[in-house]
């Protein structure tokens, strides 16, 4: 294969200076979300709270306008920043034009709306705010290893690009 057509250049991860994108904050806030989730059902579950119930047709509806937003979404920041480049370029284009953690937005936002679908969940949905709240702080340290990467570049684009709502 090719050196232009490998998604990974892991020689390139491997120097020092990009080490920490290895296990960063995407790992580390992953694993949270789905253990806050899990423990939240267990939750409603353990203390029969309230559930809701949407009609086949309303559940695959929403269900696939969410998926397909987190498909779309997704596929755009892999264009905008394929994975080769993620530590190693700062791409302000794309995606990255509107907010700046693409994929972390589809974690906090649609994760928890498809897993509340699924399980007909008003506790994960109510989780939301505590979700972003967990990756802002969490974010914080990623943002500071990409400060120390591009400067004032990313400073500039901090100050411009919010986080994870383009409106936000």
């Amino acid at each position: 294969m090719g050196k232009g057509l490998r998604l990974f250049d892991f020689k390139n991860w491997l120097k020092p200076k990009h080490h920490k994108r290895l296990w960063g904050v995407g790992f580390v806030g992953a694993l949270a979300t789905t253990t806050l989730m899990f423990l939240l059902l267990r939750v409603e579950k353990v203390f029969v709270l309230q559930t809701y119930h949407l009609g086949r047709g309303w559940f695959l509806a929403i269900f696939f306008i969410i998926f397909l937003e987190l498909a779309l979404i997704l596929f755009w920041a892999l264009l905008s920043l394929p994975p080769k480049n993620r530590g190693i370029l700062l791409s302000t284009k794309g995606i990255y034009f509107f907010i700046r953690h693409p994929i972390y937005t589809t974690i906090i936002f649609h994760l928890n709306i498809l897993t509340s679908l699924w399980f007909g969940s008003y506790i994960l949905l109510i989780s939301i705010p505590v979700q972003y709240l967990l990756w802002s702080r969490l974010v914080v340290a990623e943002e500071e290893y990409l400060i120390s990467i591009f400067g004032q570049e990313y400073l500039d684009y901090m100050s411009h690009t919010p986080r994870f709502i383009p409106w936000g």
